[in-house]
């Protein structure tokens, strides 16, 4: 206890003098107002690597260990959805205490140190409830990762086309998930798929004292107060957990239903929500759908390596270069990923009449559903990024991502469900109806003044 209130005062006393000592620290710059935006872009990336090839894939390891251990598609629907909600909690919370302290580095170091315990866990889980359990508790950890990170790309490097600078980072986080991937692929076919946790556990350390070295904070601006206090009512306030749950209390949510007196935000959320609902849905039996087409876990982890390598072409080189937040141009990619949906959604033919090679059909529209995914991707997060005020940008970075978590959670479980009972093909179908939804909401505002 005593430590704890030594602690609360340290806070508190940090809190004012950062108050005090805010303009003349904005003035007088810092070490890393000095750097050269690229040379802290190129720094920044350095240490985005080894983090994502930490945490870019334990969802997919998670479902084959499932699947090891006997899980049902339900199953496998139920810890997608679990690992959902944790990410629709968490990564609100994450993003509104990094905006309040004014820190992205730091927890971000906190994500990468608390996964490399948690990806040990997994490895030693041996039952399907187990392994819900805890990748619910490493969803909730990584849920922080993306809108801080994104923020951090923004703030740090102070690009001038902050756009590019986003799509530059997406594209090394997907180098970094692939070559995690990579080393999944390659020692798969001498391991158990649990022990490959080991690897993301060490990777995590790696990637801690990479970010230590190679990362720096961004600098704090007048627009983005560390902490928005005046006294010490108020950074008592603050730093009490009151804050927190008031985000988290669902009876101040009033939902606008007339869309036509929703924010274009709003509109961009509900879009969101509804389009990943189908994506998710549909998700859920992909790794399943192969597993039972005869696919092993190095062959599955290989096709997400390709398909990872096309996600990071198509960030770094197509989605800057086509100009997709036009309405017409969103909703050809809304069509489209409805379309390679419904192809999934002949897949269980080869179930009864099996063919050589047929791993190279999901292989097929995999690769073209990340690339379409890059093109819808990019412009909803800079669109976000555009429309929210400078001292809220991580916050509603987390609120994206929150939304599509939350969709992630109903449509897991939905699918889950629905093709235990109906079979992968009517869940698929079903899954293409619902994304399809998206495109009257979308209509309803323009992506591309921004």
């Amino acid at each position: 206890m005593d430590s704890f209130l030594s602690l609360e005062k340290l806070l508190l006393s940090r809190a004012v003098r950062f108050m005090y000592n805010d303009e003349k620290r904005i003035q007088m710059g810092s070490a890393v107002s000095q750097r050269q935006p690229r040379e802290l872009e190129t720094r920044w990336h350095i240490s985005v690597i080894p983090l994502y090839m930490a945490i870019g894939s334990p969802g997919l390891l998670a479902t084959l260990v499932a699947l090891t251990l006997g899980a049902s598609i339900a199953e496998i629907g139920a810890m997608t959805a679990a690992g959902a909600i944790a990410t629709f909690i968490f990564s609100i919370v994450w993003g509104k205490l990094s905006d309040y302290s004014g820190i992205r580095k730091r927890y971000l170091l906190f994500f990468t140190l608390a996964l490399g315990p948690i990806f040990l866990m997994l490895s030693l889980a041996n039952s399907v409830q187990q392994i819900i359990i805890i990748y619910t508790m490493a969803s909730a950890i990584t849920a922080g990762v993306a809108p801080i990170a994104v923020m951090y790309t923004v703030e740090c490097c102070r690009l001038e086309d902050w756009q590019v600078g986003v799509a530059r980072y997406s594209s090394v986080a997907s180098v970094g998930n692939i070559l995690g991937l990579l080393i999944f692929t390659i020692t798969a076919p001498f391991l158990e798929t649990r022990w490959l946790f080991y690897i993301s556990s060490a990777t995590c350390f790696s990637a801690a004292l990479f970010l230590w070295v190679m990362g720096s904070e961004p600098e704090t601006t007048l627009a983005r107060h560390p902490f928005p206090v005046k006294n010490f009512h108020d950074a008592e306030k603050l730093l009490s957990p009151r804050p927190i749950l008031h985000y988290l209390d669902m009876r101040r949510i009033k939902p606008p239903w007339n869309m036509r007196r929703m924010t274009p935000l709003q509109l961009l959320f509900l879009a969101a929500f509804i389009h990943w609902t189908g994506i998710s849905l549909f998700g859920v039996g992909q790794t399943p759908l192969m597993k039972d087409l005869g696919l092993t876990d190095g062959l599955i982890l290989a096709i997400n390596v390709v398909t990872g390598v096309t996600a990071a072409i198509a960030f770094a080189w197509i989605a800057p270069r086509i100009k997709s937040s036009h309405k017409r141009s969103i909703n050809l990619i809304v069509i489209a990923r409805c379309i390679l949906i419904l192809c999934w959604a002949a897949l269980p033919f080869f179930l009864i009449h099996s063919i050589p090679f047929v791993f190279v059909l999901p292989l097929i529209i995999s690769v073209a559903f990340n690339i379409l995914y890059s093109l819808i991707w990019l412009p909803i997060t800079n669109f976000a990024i555009s429309q929210a005020p400078d001292d809220l940008k991580g916050s509603v970075q987390g609120e994206l991502l929150s939304a599509t978590a939350l969709a992630g959670a109903v449509g897991s479980m939905a699918g889950g469900l629905v093709m235990a009972t109906f079979g992968y093909t009517a869940g698929f179908v079903l899954a293409s109806i619902i994304a399809l939804l998206t495109i009257p909401i979308l209509s309803k505002f323009d992506m591309s003044a921004i």
